[in-house]
């Protein structure tokens, strides 16, 4: 805390740099007196920022953003084969709309809306039955006391099922295993677990559409950063940062949170027009610095 640093070194200067809403979220009074000592408030997204602002009106001058910084060396060079000898997982895109791979790359946690992901991609198998999804990221749910417990939004507190009547995990696995019959492959969802991030640019450069269906508010999103430098559209939802990010029928589109048959009709236009694909992602690729690349 800042009180007690300032204590021990009263000359000292102290950031905090918050990646999160808890400063919205936590008891005022408690938060008030403890921020009176942080010199300087950093946010990487406007949305939190503004969030602070907005509750402590007199900490503005504080308040500043820095958007995080994407290693765009490494998406752009030096790729790694992703499992070399595994026939899982194709080393060339389809040309056309059947075979298209979707990439979901985070943790795989029901505020990330994996679940509506999934079930979206019903859909989406109903119409392309040879498109693929990849799911990268290890599977470790958020705490309930961290998100649900703390937000007022009631698209986060309807996840608050799978912290008790249903179990999170083989919630998933029942989805797979209903959406995995109507591949023509008969493996049409690949979950990789967690991925060193000097593989993870082959994920990217292997995807055709980059989803992020988050239902919570995010604070930044440095997949949906990741992917656009590696030249990927991106598809996500319409919340938190998001907006900063993802400029929709430019780079890519934004739909509403927690809306499976929106996510989905999004996916199925967007796999429809190639070359619309195409052109996200290379104004994605080239939306860099002085934004957050």
């Amino acid at each position: 805390l800042p009180r007690p640093i300032r204590r021990f070194n009263p000359a000292v200067k102290i950031v905090l740099h918050m990646h999160c809403e808890w400063l919205t979220q936590l008891n005022y009074e408690s938060l008030e007196k403890w921020l009176r000592d942080a010199d300087l408030i950093l946010s990487p997204s406007a949305y939190i920022a503004d969030g602070i602002r907005q509750r402590f009106p007199q900490l503005v001058e504080r308040c500043q953003v820095i958007y995080n910084g994407v290693n765009s060396d490494r998406l752009l060079s030096g790729l790694v084969p992703i499992l070399k000898d595994s026939e899982k997982f194709e080393k060339s895109k389809n040309s056309g709309n059947s075979g298209k791979r979707l990439l979901y790359v985070g943790r795989v946690s029901p505020e990330k809306g994996n679940h509506i992901l999934l079930e979206a991609f019903r859909q989406v198998l109903a119409k392309y039955p040879d498109t693929k999804l990849d799911v990268v990221g290890p599977i470790n749910a958020l705490p309930h006391k961290y998100l649900v417990a703390l937000s007022s939004d009631p698209k986060v507190a309807e996840l608050a099922i799978f912290y008790g009547e249903k179990d999170w995990q083989a919630h998933l696995k029942q989805q797979v295993a209903e959406l995995n019959p109507l591949s023509h492959s008969g493996n049409a969802v690949s979950f990789w677990g967690g991925v060193p991030p000097a593989r993870i640019a082959s994920f990217y450069h292997q995807a055709d559409l980059f989803v992020f269906p988050s239902v919570c508010h995010e604070a930044f999103g440095m997949p949906i950063a990741e992917a656009m430098v590696a030249g990927l559209p991106v598809l996500a939802t319409a919340g938190g940062a998001f907006p900063e990010l993802v400029e929709s029928g430019k780079t890519g589109m934004l739909v509403e949170r927690g809306n499976a048959t929106a996510l989905a009709q999004a996916i199925l236009e967007l796999l429809a027009h190639e070359d619309c694909l195409a052109e996200m992602g290379r104004q994605g690729c080239q939306r860099r610095s002085p934004f957050f690349f």
